[in-house]
């Protein structure tokens, strides 16, 4: 007998691999999968303007990254030319939280961030699915498109409860309306996995709930990673994975005494390893 509802995720027929360079934006979430990617070997740009919650924010790091931009991230990508990260990306991972947003109002800019500051200052809107689709439809035909790329969209598994949970249901409707249309529009470039399905059918039970009871647990996010991986991933990327994993395990792992000359060792062997894994993969 079976006692859960499974999710029947349909885009078997996109293949990921470590050959390719992978750009994340979005809700902590993508922290989330992003860590597990790194951890995984692959080659990955994270959150570098921290995270980003609506669809406007997003497309905003993607397309207009103007000094009030900034002012109102988390962080600042530092030295880091976004502009090359976007071009050499073969896959941009989007994660949408809400479709809740933020405009500042004495300039118009929708904020990534409202860096705690009064709610006097900015105009608190829901946006459309038409809005999404319309800023989305965009960037895709103009760089997704004709450079090939992927965009594999994703909406938070966390539930925003500050307007109640039935709120939080529309607020996720919207984005999973938008992003339907958009990968119905562009088949071939952009797909969607299901993790808020998952956590709301697969893992309904609180016990794979962080302490907030909001927040998937590590539990749940692991296993979240294990059908992402399922999905995407052939059979030798996934032993490739499977190594890179071990490896990194050892490598984080703390021991009793780090200045051990055997515990120096034992690292100074595992780093090589990786790099001898990494160099296999690329030929």
């Amino acid at each position: 007998m079976e006692f859960r509802t499974k999710v029947d995720i349909q885009n078997k027929d996109l293949s990921l691999s470590h050959h390719q360079k992978y750009l994340l934006l979005g809700s902590c979430f993508s922290d989330c999968i992003g860590e597990k990617l790194v951890n995984a070997g692959f080659d990955c740009v994270v959150n570098p303007f921290g995270a980003l919650y609506n669809p406007l924010s997003i497309m905003n790091a993607l397309t207009a990254r103007d000094e009030e931009f900034l002012q109102w991230t988390q962080k600042s990508c530092g030295d880091l030319d976004f502009d090359k990260v976007i071009h050499s990306a073969d896959v941009l991972i989007l994660t949408f939280g809400t479709a809740w947003a933020y405009m500042l109002k004495q300039t118009g800019h929708i904020v990534a961030n409202c860096k705690k500051q009064p709610d006097s200052l900015f105009t608190r809107f829901r946006v459309t699915v038409d809005e999404v689709i319309e800023n989305y439809s965009e960037f895709i035909d103009c760089t997704i498109v004709p450079n090939h790329k992927t965009i594999v969209f994703t909406v938070s598994p966390i539930r925003h409860k500050k307007d109640g949970l039935h709120e939080n249901q529309l607020s996720k409707s919207i984005l999973l309306l938008a992003i339907d249309r958009l990968c119905k529009a562009y088949p071939n470039h952009c797909y969607y996995f299901p993790s808020y399905e998952i956590m709301m059918d697969e893992l309904r039970d609180y016990r794979f709930y962080a302490d907030d009871m909001l927040h998937p647990s590590p539990v749940a996010v692991d296993y979240i990673w294990e059908q992402f991986q399922q999905t995407f991933f052939d059979k030798k990327t996934i032993g490739f994975i499977e190594e890179f994993e071990k490896l990194n395990r050892i490598l984080h792992h703390q021991p009793f005494d780090a200045s051990n000359e055997v515990h120096q060792r034992l690292v100074a062997q595992t780093i090589e390893q990786i790099k001898d894994l990494k160099h296999a993969i690329q030929n």
